[in-house]
């Protein structure tokens, strides 16, 4: 099984250009996306613990949380009084408002994609990743997909915990998808891996830590 750390890397992101955001009324930029935070930096400091919204642009389509700060650091000291220090800050999603898990999902699927597309330029025999549409599972049923000694061994689960040599995705995604992931890990590298088991974790609606609730204000 993956450390808590490992998960964590697992579904993070690194987005190519930030994406322009807000914590209450101070702008941010969001440097990473999971299903479950965001990575900011900004030119104040936040209290560590506190409850904020973050509200964040993806194109036309808008993301809004309520949200806890579960980090706040110094990033760049101002090197002299007409400059502002820059802070970085971790910010852990609790409840979605409007579609907004969906966006977030959509955004990550989206960043997922590109990547894993640009690193089978040399990969033979794999679909394109494009092809995947996740759906999110409802329940509580699982398929965890195992490559062991070169082989896929599938079994049903009843825990949404992602293996090393793997991935767990919901037990209602369609087959087909499923046979997609399987040779997409298979024939990548580390990072497409993870990419992929990324691409898995959004199947699922429960993450680790506090699942995301959907709410209509």
């Amino acid at each position: 099984m993956a450390s808590g750390a490992e998960k964590r890397q697992y579904g993070r992101i690194t987005l190519e250009e930030p994406l322009q955001g807000w914590i209450g009324e101070i702008a941010v930029d969001v440097l990473e996306a999971s299903v479950t935070g965001f990575r900011v930096i900004h030119g104040a400091r936040f209290p560590p613990g506190e409850a904020r919204q973050i509200r964040v642009l993806w194109g036309s389509r808008e993301m809004r949380f309520s949200c806890q700060i579960a980090r706040s650091m110094l990033f760049q000291l101002a090197k002299n009084a007409g400059e502002k220090s820059v802070y970085q800050s971790g910010v852990r999603l609790e409840e979605a408002f409007g579609d907004s898990e969906s966006v977030l999902r959509d955004l990550i699927a989206d960043r997922v994609i590109r990547a894993l597309e640009e690193q089978k330029a040399n990969w033979r025999g794999i679909p394109p990743a494009g092809n995947y549409t996740y759906q999110v599972g409802k329940g509580d049923r699982y398929r965890r997909c195992e490559l062991i000694e070169g082989r896929w061994r599938r079994s049903d689960a009843t825990s949404s915990e992602q293996p090393v040599t793997g991935f767990t995705v919901s037990a209602e995604l369609h087959p087909v998808q499923v046979d997609l992931l399987c040779k997409t890990f298979e024939a990548s590298g580390e990072e497409g891996r993870r990419l992929t088991r990324i691409l898995a974790e959004l199947s699922i609606r429960k993450t680790e830590g506090t699942p995301i609730r959907k709410y209509e204000p």
